[in-house]
């Protein structure tokens, strides 16, 4: 694997710092996922083979993606991404945490709105979607009769004021807005229908809690409409659930079942959640409290026994239907490796070491795939710096978990390391 004696061009040279940078964060990336996919034929076959069911009007899938820390479960998901792109679906990205946590369904919304991007598009939005539906009467009527017939009736008042009316561009902007997750008020959009068609607009209660999930309906019917294959939702580090009280990851289980099932109404739609391995470990089937048990005794509690069927359903979803990413193998460690020392080499246009076997042997062990590619860029750019070998250790802190703090059941907070 030597040095290869063309020239590399300016282009190809910036092209491969932009890699070595991405690989020197330790953040992944859609460019990346273009580059390292080692290892994941095998899952991203399987992927290929779901993406193509619900392309073919298969309904809803879903997918739980689960691994050890450091493993890549965020590179697959930008894997996936891009094969989904491949095939024409629309693709949201929504990384959970602190203000996108699941359980809360109209931070989803927004974060999955404003995070779609749609096929051959390189900046995120649905907007191009509505514009089509102006342009394109009959495609209108059709998503203005299914939103009118299927989903809480403010979703076809506001399309309709958006695509029908002349209004100024503050209340097309306005109309726009809600339709992406910043919701008007009822009484807003009453008088804006007033000033669009002169009539009293008749709409019953919406509440953010109970109806937001038509929302997420509409645009994945809007999606399809618009003429992709479907839409790919992809729900990052899931394992924040562990930062949630009783009550509050009851309410994502039952948010994450709007997902998994057809029942509830959602059309060409492929969602993955990916969760860290220590989320079942943890939490949901641990030997004592786990969820399994502990978050139907809450909804008992509460009232909510209607509920907690379909809570145990998802939670044995999360079990028997997920991908595990196991540690890949040390030929593709290597083959990985190897392919950072060529991008390193292009990047700084110096002869870089062809003899990194040492060194990737010792990363291609027990250290996570995040560590050890981090390592060989280190490597290689003290080399690249001081023309030595310099002595890799590679290591790494252990994840802070969650911990319950004694006498209250309903919270969770990180551990806080002593010392």
């Amino acid at each position: 694997m030597a040095n290869t004696a063309r020239e590399v061009t300016v282009v190809e040279q910036f092209d491969a710092r932009k890699t070595i940078e991405c690989l020197r964060s330790g953040v992944s990336s859609g460019h990346l996922s273009a580059i390292f996919s080692y290892g994941r034929e095998a899952a991203l076959e399987r992927v290929g083979r779901e993406l193509t069911r619900v392309q073919s009007g298969a309904g809803v899938i879903s997918l739980v993606v689960k691994g050890n820390f450091g493993n890549g479960k965020t590179h697959f998901l930008n894997i996936i991404a891009r094969k989904a792109e491949e095939m024409n679906f629309a693709v949201s990205f929504v990384p959970l945490s602190k203000e996108t946590p699941f359980d809360k369904m109209d931070r989803l919304y927004r974060r999955a709105a404003a995070n779609l991007l749609l096929p051959g598009y390189t900046q995120p939005g649905f907007a191009p979607l509505l514009e089509g539906l102006k342009r394109d009467r009959m495609k209108a009527e059709e998503v203005l009769k299914y939103a009118g017939h299927n989903l809480h009736p403010k979703i076809e008042a506001v399309l309709r004021n958006y695509l029908e009316s002349d209004s100024d561009m503050y209340n097309q902007h306005v109309l726009l807005g809600d339709l992406a997750g910043d919701f008007i008020p009822v009484t807003q959009l009453r008088s804006i229908n007033r000033m669009n068609f002169g009539n009293t607009l008749s709409i019953s209660r919406f509440t953010v809690k109970e109806n937001t999930f038509d929302y997420f309906r509409f645009l994945a019917y809007l999606i399809r409409a618009g003429g992709c294959a479907g839409w790919v939702i992809l729900f990052d580090e899931f394992e924040q659930l562990m930062y949630l009280g009783i009550m509050a990851r009851a309410n994502a289980y039952l948010n994450a079942a709007r997902f998994m099932s057809p029942s509830f109404g959602m059309t060409a739609a492929y969602t993955v959640f990916s969760a860290s391995s220590n989320l079942w470990s943890e939490l949901i089937w641990r030997q004592k409290n786990s969820d399994y048990d502990t978050v139907p005794q809450k909804l008992a509690a509460k009232e909510r026994q209607h509920e907690i069927p379909t809570v145990r359903e998802v939670l044995g979803s999360f079990l028997k239907d997920n991908l595990f990413l196991d540690k890949l193998s040390t030929f593709d460690v290597n083959r990985m490796l190897w392919s950072v020392r060529e991008y390193h080499a292009q990047a700084y246009d110096w002869p870089a070491p062809v003899d990194i076997d040492r060194v990737a042997a010792s990363l291609a062990g027990d250290k996570p795939l995040r560590t050890a590619i981090r390592s060989m860029v280190e490597y290689l750019d003290l080399q690249y710096l001081y023309d030595e070998q310099p002595d890799i250790k590679a290591g790494m802190p252990e994840e802070i978990l969650p911990v319950k703090p004694a006498g209250d059941e309903d919270k969770l907070e990180p551990a806080i390391p002593e010392g």
